[in-house]
């Protein structure tokens, strides 16, 4: 075994004994203190150190900052076998500080991309998100400073369906660019651009075969994200996942989510406009 610390600063030149973390096994200490010692270091790549399933997965984020309120987290998820790293997967975070908007909400939203705008509509006052509108209600994001928008997701082929996105997305709220968010939202939905071109040419529309295959696979990926613990987002596109495993919404069966349903007609012309500016 081997005798030193992974504490750098552990006092003791030759421990005699060493446990290892029980988070992650990957270190091993010679006291509490030790440990203690060492955790806010040790945090975030014990909190993203993988199972032993998954042994060689390295997850290596990489922030970079758009405008004065959006910083895109890119994550590049990589297998590493002695000297050989493959790329395995992405994800792209969008974090955004709602108090450096120098507009209003929607405005600054609507003029960055149209699922941000769609998803800016839920918190307006006549948006989808209102008191007892299932198991999220507009208090629990009242004090979040940082909306954290999951925009994508990629696995590649060979390493689907062997747990890594399940075991990953939840640990997402441990990396350090997401300033301690409570929150996770997302669009699950199929990602076009990674689509084979249709038999229509890429802008004719899809045959009856080709729409049967996107929406069941839209349905595929829907169902992925609601066993790791997501839900909708009072019956709209968007769905959220809670840091915080006592939220209502971890206690919702999934079979009992809330379905999509159609906005109702605008009540106002100006709940009209911004309707119409966030589909375009």
């Amino acid at each position: 075994m081997d005798s030193k610390c992974d504490n750098p600063r552990c006092p003791s030149t030759s421990p005699s004994k060493l446990s290892a973390c029980s988070g992650c096994s990957a270190v091993k200490y010679c006291s509490k203190e030790c440990q203690l010692a060492s955790w806010p270091s040790h945090r975030q790549a014990c909190k993203l150190y993988p199972p032993p399933s998954l042994s060689g997965i390295r997850v290596r984020p990489v922030a970079h900052h758009e405008g004065n309120f959006m910083k895109i987290l890119a994550i590049e998820i990589e297998h590493v076998h002695g000297e050989k790293t493959v790329h395995v997967g992405s994800v792209k975070i969008q974090v955004i500080d709602t108090e450096s908007f120098d507009e209003g909400f929607f405005e600054c939203l609507d003029e960055y991309s149209r699922d941000l705008a769609m998803l800016a509509l839920h918190f307006d006052p006549m948006g989808r998100l209102r008191p007892n509108s299932g198991c999220w209600q507009p208090a629990d994001f009242l004090d979040e400073r940082f909306l954290v928008y999951l925009q994508e997701i990629v696995i590649v082929e060979a390493w689907r369906g062997k747990g890594l996105g399940t075991w990953l997305l939840p640990k997402l709220f441990y990396l350090d660019g997401l300033n301690g968010a409570q929150y996770i939202f997302t669009w699950p939905t199929v990602l076009n651009f990674l689509e084979p071109i249709g038999i229509n040419g890429p802008f004719g529309a899809r045959t009856l075969a080709e729409q049967d295959a996107w929406l069941a696979k839209r349905d595929r990926i829907i169902g992925f994200h609601r066993r790791i613990g997501f839900r909708r987002l009072a019956n709209g596109h968007f769905f959220c996942l809670a840091k915080n495993s006592s939220h209502p919404s971890h206690s919702v069966p999934i079979e009992e989510d809330a379905p999509f349903e159609e906005l109702p007609p605008p009540e106002t012309e100006d709940e009209a406009l911004r309707r119409q500016l966030a589909n375009h």
